[in-house]
């Protein structure tokens, strides 16, 4: 059977600092390779006409690369952020800053997913 919410909650709430450095850190260095990629496939296209930008995302390699980018900045600021409400905020209203920034962060994965399967179909 597959897992439920509380258990995959139960292991990524219980990673070790050093492994969240560790993903931090790797995924800083997808995102620079991802980045630099899409630098260098879109160098000749026109960004400014919407329909050369559209064309560009249209292309199914240069969606999965802009989705893996966003992905990793993702999980770096997840990171990150949790990090600095972990170090700062207490108790009542860590649990409520987390639960705001974890919603903000699930919105905008969904956003980024439809968004790209509306463009590529």
């Amino acid at each position: 059977p597959l897992p439920n919410y509380h258990d995959i909650m139960r292991v990524l709430m219980n990673i070790s600092y050093k492994t969240k450095w560790i993903i931090q850190k790797i995924s800083v260095i997808l995102f620079l390779i991802l980045a630099l990629s899409l630098i260098f496939l879109g160098k000749n296209v026109n960004f400014y006409d919407y329909q050369s930008a559209l064309n560009f995302v249209k292309i199914k390699l240069n969606a999965l690369i802009i989705f893996l980018l966003i992905s990793t900045i993702i999980i770096h600021f997840n990171i990150g952020v949790s990090s600095i409400i972990d170090d700062y905020f207490h108790d009542g209203v860590k649990k409520t800053i987390l639960l705001l920034k974890n919603f903000l962060l699930v919105v905008l994965f969904t956003i980024t997913i439809l968004s790209l399967y509306i463009i590529i179909k």
